[in-house]
């Protein structure tokens, strides 16, 4: 069976694209103060804010990477603590793509792994991970598993 190329999966970030919202926000409280001085929110409050979603942003791209070999995909978090997580593609059960219309727009989703371990199903979360349908199909290359989940109830 041919593998689809690893590429940039091998090690990446949080794409930028999946920040949209948070961009959003940042803009309404830039903006919104100024456009209508009357608000119930004041310019530098609203500055203030926008700031500290623009830090959210920053430190959540910069602090977490995702690692993907021939046989592991790794979870990797070093703010606000440092966690790491590892599990073999194998036993990855289900590969659960989550976006809304925006993030198909902007061609990103956070995926959703569940993997079976001794311990029961453990779930790694992938937040932003850029061209979404590509990572499922390496993944599936590589041997992870993918059960169908049908109608509104997924775990």
């Amino acid at each position: 069976m041919a593998h689809t190329t690893i590429g940039r999966f091998m090690e990446f970030r949080p794409s930028w694209q999946s920040f949209g919202v948070w961009y959003f926000g940042i803009f309404l409280f830039l903006v919104g103060p100024l456009v209508n001085p009357d608000t119930f929110i004041s310019e530098a409050a609203g500055q203030l804010i926008a700031s500290l979603l623009a830090a959210y942003v920053i430190v959540t791209r910069f602090t977490r990477i995702y690692r993907v070999s021939q046989d592991t995909v790794e979870v990797e978090r070093s703010f606000p603590s440092h966690l790491k997580q590892t599990a073999p593609i194998v036993n990855i059960t289900r590969v659960d793509l989550r976006r809304g219309i925006a993030q198909r727009v902007m061609n990103v989703a956070h995926v959703h792994l569940h993997v079976k371990s001794p311990e029961g199903e453990q779930v790694l979360r992938l937040s932003g991970v850029p061209s979404p349908d590509r990572f499922r199909r390496v993944l599936l290359d590589r041997g992870a598993g993918d059960e169908r989940v049908y109608g509104a109830f997924r775990s």
